[in-house]
Formats: structure tokens, C-alpha cells, sequence
């Protein structure tokens, strides 16, 4: 068994510095790391301060939340490990970022970093989250009908060409939202499992509208 030790993770400030501001907070997909979300930083407002989250578990050169058994199938023990980190990590999001009111803070990921935000803003919810933007994500095992979500605004931009999550899958989490009654701004864009400039515009845009 892998032991999760404390999360490492990139931090680039906001340029209000100590006023009050928003905080992205965004968490990679399968077999990458910390630096590679923090590559859309020059899209995202300088007023919102970013930090990326490497995942706790080794997988090749990179790293991973969880075990795949299958796509519909995450390793449970290893998610649950993931997400315990992840909830200590936020847990000290008041003595990181003081200036950071807990409304805004929006908590986002690529793939199957999308998985677990999603695991943090609505299934475990945080009190320290006040959103949650998901990029060519899914949803592995919805909960069961009586699961208690917490109706924090989402995002959800997803490829209609993605080889690697068919945008099916996002079809259905869109319509499982919807019927939990989650206020959800979805978006589809002609491309792969991948981050384009028209859905970062789109991110930038709903971030903006949820901190007001």
C-alpha cells in the first residue's frame, strides 16, 4: 500500500496580493504532474491567484490520483487516499491564502483530475470550495439516488472527438447533474481529450460570473 505524504504543489500569486481575492485551484489528469496545468495560467485572470496539485501516486514519469481497473472502475483504496490528502491540503487553504474567502475558491481538473474535484465540491463536500469547472472529465460511478450533493455551480467543457473520453460519458454526467439539480454550464468543442483557448475564454468567463 502507497502512503500519501503532503501534496506538493505550484503556487503563482495574485497580483492584488493582500486584498481580497479568488483562487483556481487545479488538479492534473492521469500520468502527468503539477506543471502541466499551470500552462493555461497566462489565460486565466492576474486578479485570481492559481495553484496546481500533483497527485500523490507514481505512474511512469508522471503521476496519478487513482488506479484504473477500468475506466468505469477506479481503485476505491487509492481514490480515497487521493481525496484524504486533497481535504488535509484544503483544510490549510485559510493560512496559505488569507486573503481567500472560501466562495471563491474554485476547485477544477483535466480528466481524471476533473473526477476528483468533483469528489471534493459535491459528493465530500468542502466548506473551503465555492465551485467546481471540469475539463474532459467523467464521472466513474455516480452516487446513489439518496447521496446528499451539495449544489455548488459547475463547469464542464468536454471534445466531441475525445478518443479518450468519449464525449458520451460527459453527455450522461451532464444529465445526471441535471437531475440532482446542479447548476451546470456545459460546453462541447470540436476537439480531443484536450484543453483549448476558446474553452479556457469560456472557463475564464464562468469563474468570473461565479466569484462575483
Amino acid at each position: 500500500m502507497n502512503t500519501v505524504k503532503d501534496l506538493h504543489f505550484l503556487s503563482s500569486p495574485s497580483v492584488l496580493q493582500d486584498e481580497e481575492h479568488p483562487l483556481l485551484v487545479l488538479l492534473h489528469g492521469f500520468g502527468s504532474d503539477e506543471r502541466d496545468l499551470m500552462a493555461i495560467r497566462p489565460y486565466i485572470d492576474p486578479t485570481w491567484a492559481v495553484v496546481t496539485i500533483r497527485a500523490p501516486f507514481a505512474e511512469g514519469s508522471g503521476f496519478r490520483w487513482y488506479a484504473l481497473r477500468s475506466l468505469q472502475s477506479p481503485d476505491l483504496e487509492e481514490m480515497e487516499q487521493a481525496l484524504n490528502a486533497l481535504k488535509k491540503w484544503f483544510s490549510g487553504l485559510t493560512v496559505r491564502f488569507p486573503h481567500v474567502p472560501p466562495h471563491k475558491v474554485i476547485v477544477g481538473g483535466f480528466s481524471q483530475g476533473g473526477v476528483m474535484a468533483l469528489h471534493l465540491g459535491l459528493y465530500q463536500p468542502l466548506r473551503e470550495i465555492g465551485g467546481v469547472s471540469v475539463l474532459s472529465g467523467y464521472l466513474p460511478d455516480p452516487p446513489s439516488p439518496d447521496t446528499s450533493w451539495r449544489r455548488l455551480p459547475v463547469f464542464w467543457g468536454h471534445g466531441l472527438s475525445d478518443q479518450v473520453l468519449p464525449y458520451a460519458l460527459a453527455h450522461k454526467a451532464h444529465e445526471i447533474l441535471i437531475r440532482h439539480n446542479i447548476e451546470i454550464t456545459f460546453r462541447s468543442y470540436a476537439m480531443g481529450h484536450e484543453v483549448i483557448e476558446e474553452e479556457l475564454h469560456d472557463l475564464m468567463q464562468w469563474l468570473n460570473d461565479v466569484v462575483k
